[in-house]
């Protein structure tokens, strides 16, 4: 389906034109965004050939189970959707729904695995931690029949003690996963979220943006051909964020005009995209730009950022490959200097077995890890200590585990990791960077130790008696840069 049209009863058409797997729309207060998409909601709530589910801006009440909710849902599963669409969620409900959908998809997640091999599979790792990447001082875990929601040092937290926009994120994103969870590959899945910013500081709104495609990414191919989210919002934080994917599309909606043409993000936007999306960054909460080199480098440094409660101050920005890094920090510093008085921004490259520092572009300052890549952070002292061990505990662990599954396609790279003098600090180890976590008897991913582990260093003199320290890794000028570290040897 590229076009989706209609008439409403008063013979008004509607439309959206160009349709993509996630179509943004914008427009002004007045515009009548809401109105479309309730528009939509309404023609489709009986054709059994589209599965809708509209998500409102009024977003209110406590993440946590309500028994009636419960009970209503089991006697009439369509009752949810029809108080939604008669707009009669009131007091606790809407969230106390959420809470219900992030259940329905923990059943669905379960279930999933039933006729699969479901070593390393949990719904804590794959569903739960992508929704605590979004979140900055608490996170939310399995607990017996129920969720548990604590700080980053493990206090519980009350569903009514969140802050709005905490609370809001952990609501979007079950409604989110729940509907993708659900995805019935024979209908057209349509998913109407209005105003998901609502409440979000705009670091969190790009955040759900990553979020949303995430789980896309989760689904196959085919099926992913018959999901449709369409937003109505007025953030350009989530535009930008979502401002590099295919599956993304634009449109304007004008006053009085329902027919609405979708296109592709443009090249320009796509570029400028670190500065529209994030416009409070360094004229407000003052955070540098962070240009990173992969993905498994802003999911660290976006939990470093969250775990260092406000000490780590980048924004994390994703550049796709090496030449694409080049651009941006060109961009940057010809952007920065004529945005603000006082530009800086930062540049953090993978060693990839170079050495040495790279010079810095104007106000960008340009950093190399001085090992291969993020992950050989992992065999580091601060990362092991993480993990409740020292090298020689996770050598005896490892030698464990190797005469255990002698099969593994992964055995020789280990054998090596536990052999090297240096860990292998400069040798591709991606293979191995869960196994790792996981030989250390932890559940947490790979990207959460280290990122956890580079907010408890802050501040730090690098030691010159521990070779193998986090600091020394990420190297001297990248620390002393975002981590404040000390810059002569204890």
């Amino acid at each position: 389906m590229t076009d989706f049209t209609f008439t409403d009863n008063e013979d008004i058409p509607y439309g959206l034109k160009g349709l993509k797997c996630i179509n943004i729309i914008l427009g002004r207060n007045g515009a009548g965004k809401s109105r479309f998409l309730r528009a939509i909601d309404s023609h489709l709530a009986e054709n059994s050939k589209y599965r809708v589910n509209y998500v409102t801006p009024e977003r209110t009440g406590t993440f946590q189970r309500d028994g009636n909710i419960d009970s209503n849902s089991s006697t009439n599963p369509n009752w949810i959707r029809q108080i939604r669409r008669a707009n009669q969620v009131n007091g606790n409900s809407f969230k106390a729904m959420s809470h219900l959908a992030l259940r329905n998809a923990e059943t669905a997640y379960l279930r999933r695995l039933q006729d699969v091999d479901a070593r390393g599979k949990s719904f804590q790792i794959d569903c739960l931690e992508p929704i605590n990447r979004m979140l900055g001082n608490v996170f939310i875990e399995q607990g017996g029949s129920d969720f548990l929601i604590r700080t980053m040092n493990g206090t519980p937290v009350a569903p009514g003690e969140l802050s709005s926009g905490e609370s809001e994120t952990i609501a979007l994103a079950s409604e989110v996963m729940s509907f993708i969870m659900a995805v019935d590959p024979s209908k057209d899945n349509i998913l109407l979220l209005d105003e998901p910013d609502v409440h979000q500081h705009p670091d969190l709104q790009a955040r759900f943006g990553h979020y949303l495609l995430e789980l896309l990414r989760t689904l196959p191919n085919e099926t992913r051909n018959r999901v449709f989210i369409h937003i109505a919002t007025h953030s350009t934080a989530l535009v930008c964020s979502l401002a590099n994917s295919q599956l993304v599309a634009v449109g304007t909606k004008e006053f009085e005009n329902n027919i609405i043409t979708l296109g592709a993000i443009s090249d320009n936007l796509k570029k400028v995209a670190p500065f529209f999306g994030h416009p409070l960054s360094l004229s407000l909460s003052n955070d540098p730009i962070l240009i990173l080199e992969g993905e498994d480098d802003e999911r660290v440094w976006q939990q470093a950022a969250r775990s260092s409660s406000g000490r780590i101050r980048v924004f994390p920005v994703l550049a796709q490959s090496v030449d694409q890094q080049s651009e941006l920090e060109r961009f940057c510093d010809k952007m920065l200097v004529n945005v603000y008085d006082n530009p800086k921004a930062y540049s953090l490259r993978d060693g990839d077995g170079v050495s040495g520092q790279i010079a810095a572009i104007g106000c960008v300052e340009r950093f190399r890890l001085q090992c291969y890549a993020i992950e050989n952070a992992l065999v580091t002292t601060e990362c092991l200590a993480k993990l409740n061990l020292d090298w020689a505990g996770f050598q005896k662990l490892a030698n464990i585990w190797i005469d255990e599954n002698s099969g593994h396609q992964n055995i020789t790279l280990l054998q090596e990791l536990l052999a090297a003098d240096d860990r292998l600090r400069n040798t591709k180890i991606k293979n191995i960077r869960q196994l790792i976590v996981a030989i250390s008897g932890s559940n947490k991913p790979w990207e959460v130790v280290i990122g956890q582990s580079l907010s408890s260093v802050i501040g730090n003199t690098m030691p010159a008696e521990d070779p193998f320290s986090l600091l020394s890794f990420v190297g001297e000028a990248a620390t002393k840069g975002l981590l404040q570290t000390g810059v002569t040897h204890a």
